[in-house]
């Protein structure tokens, strides 16, 4: 899905937010499997709102700069329930790890294990920021849908550690 499907999702399920809240939940709930920042955000809110898709509204707020609150219309939730019935894209993959270690014949076998050890630091990051973050994510209306993707990105970091830390005893022991 493009980031204007997303935008158009959260809208849908989330109800109004402004563009800080739409970044949060990318950050803190949606980062294990869909990279966006304020750099998509708000061009596509822009241009979604120039379409139809979606309404601004400023909010004047006492002693804080005024927020726009965007609402997704009619010809936005059509447009949102179009991109979920579209066949599935194979997931787009890049990991600048996997590209060094492709490419790293020349590394050191301390290079090495140092590069395993720090791709195991920030898997290990990544899996505990969700873990902090459930119980937040309950208290914010977590559906089942939600859960589900929490759920991949705790096996997929899981699965994950524990291979690389099995890469890595096998580098330390040649």
């Amino acid at each position: 899905m493009k980031g204007k499907d997303i935008i158009l999702g959260l809208l849908k399920t989330r109800g109004p937010l402004t563009g800080y809240e739409i970044n949060e939940i990318l950050q803190d709930q949606l980062n294990h499997f869909y990279v966006g920042s304020y750099g998509m955000i708000y061009p596509t809110l822009k241009k979604l709102e120039n379409s139809g898709f979606v309404k601004k509204e400023k909010v004047s707020q006492d002693d804080k700069p005024n927020k726009n609150v965007f609402s997704i219309l009619s010809l936005g939730e059509k447009e949102f329930n179009k991109s979920l019935y579209k066949p599935l894209q194979d997931d787009e993959f890049k990991s600048d790890f996997l590209i060094k270690i492709y490419f790293g014949n020349q590394f050191s076998k301390s290079e090495f294990i140092n590069l395993i050890k720090n791709e195991i630091r920030i898997k290990k990051e990544n899996l505990r920021l969700l873990e902090d973050n459930l119980e937040k994510w309950k208290n914010n209306g977590m559906n089942d849908n939600h859960k589900f993707t929490y759920d991949y990105g705790i096996i997929y970091y899981g699965s994950i550690i524990r291979f690389l830390e099995n890469k890595l005893k096998q580098a330390e022991n040649i």
